[in-house]
């Protein structure tokens, strides 16, 4: 039999078809078991997160749940009596967070409470105070152990939670989607409550004020133009500089109330590099406020003659966010930091880095100053 060469190419393009659907077949299997293997993996490593309490809205149609101004003037203050029982005997209640606030979340509004942190409590203490206050509002307790406790509303939204660790207690509280009423202008205006949010919050960082204001200038770097090697060392700076800064803030923070951040002044080194580098970042302390003039003048007169100069003076527009203050020693690097705001003023301060001279065993340790950071009032 003769096969024409028509039958042939048809043939071989047969041939050729099934060999290209072959290969097809095996991309879009091993897809398919690529797509299959990553839901797979997703789901393992989603198990420890099953039992996490549910944190959406309520079983109630939004419009029917309790309003933001509700929860505000008839819940809230019953929260907050319970934190307060809770807490009764705790010498050292401190604010984790600055405040409370409200904030848009979907349809409607969410308040998200201040955290608070106090001693130890036995949970089973803490659960009865819970609800004693809780029950007859609404709330469930959903997740009762040594380590967490929360309580939520089930037809309205929110929780109240407790995350006990490290030998104390944290306390926050949410509302989760809510409605406006509409008696009050503006929802995202918190309604006046003096037990709500507990004064003392420092933040363990400058507040870097392009978080909050995209329009404000550059905020200047610590670095100096100096070589790092011919810098002032990191020792002469303890000794002669630093005791001029702290009168510069003693200044500022007087005889009136003040609160300073949890951590303290601490010494960091980058040794990757001969020879090795130091930076030094004070305490940051919050006291009352202050008037910009004063502080610019007290500022220049104490920080001039230790070769720092003002370079950043600005006012942020922004509500809340307050007027920003930098003197810097542009040679060796450092920063001098002043933030005032409407309530409160801000001090700490931060050096770029340094060499060490080698006349102390370990540069790593601060030379011992007993004026370089104020005592902790919330201790």
């Amino acid at each position: 039999m003769v096969v024409s060469d028509s039958q042939s190419t048809r043939g071989m393009q047969r041939g050729r078809v099934k060999r290209y659907l072959r290969y097809v077949l095996r991309f879009v299997g091993a897809v398919v078991g690529f797509l299959f293997a990553i839901w797979v993996f997703i789901g393992i490593i989603s198990l420890p997160y099953i039992d996490d309490p549910p944190r959406e809205g309520g079983d109630l149609p939004f419009e029917k749940r309790v309003s933001i101004e509700a929860f505000q003037r008839d819940v809230e203050p019953r929260i907050l009596s319970a934190r307060n029982e809770i807490f009764s005997g705790s010498q050292s209640l401190r604010p984790e967070t600055e405040k409370s606030e409200i904030s848009r979340l979907y349809d409607g509004w969410e308040l998200s409470s201040q955290r608070v942190r106090g001693g130890a409590q036995s949970p089973d203490r803490v659960e009865e105070i819970l609800g004693r206050y809780l029950k007859p509002l609404g709330y469930v307790s959903i997740v009762h152990d040594q380590d967490w406790l929360v309580w939520r509303d089930e037809k309205n939204g929110g929780r109240v939670e407790i995350l006990i660790r490290d030998q104390s207690l944290a306390f926050r509280y949410d509302t989760q989607d809510r409605p406006s009423d509409g008696s009050v202008p503006d929802p995202r205006v918190l309604i006046p409550n003096d037990s709500r949010d507990i004064a003392g919050y420092v933040s363990d960082s400058l507040p870097s004020i392009w978080d909050f204001d995209r329009d404000a200038p550059r905020f200047p770097e610590t670095d100096g133009s100096e070589w790092a090697e011919k810098r002032q060392s990191i020792e002469v700076f303890q000794r002669e500089v630093e005791p001029g800064i702290l009168s510069f803030r003693d200044e500022i923070v007087g005889d009136s109330p003040y609160y300073v951040a949890p951590s303290p002044s601490e010494m960091e080194t980058r040794n990757s590099y001969p020879p090795p580098e130091y930076w030094l970042e004070s305490q940051r302390v919050k006291c009352g406020p202050r008037d910009v003039g004063q502080v610019i003048e007290m500022g220049n007169a104490r920080l001039n003659p230790l070769g720092y100069v003002l370079v950043y003076d600005y006012a942020s527009p922004v509500p809340g966010v307050g007027h920003y203050l930098a003197w810097k020693d542009e040679k060796n690097g450092g920063i001098v930091t002043v933030i005032l705001r409407e309530k409160n003023t801000e001090f700490s301060y931060k050096i770029g880095a340094r060499p060490s001279d080698g006349s102390v065993p370990d540069p790593t340790v601060l030379i011992p100053n007993d004026h370089r950071d104020l005592p902790d009032p919330l201790a």
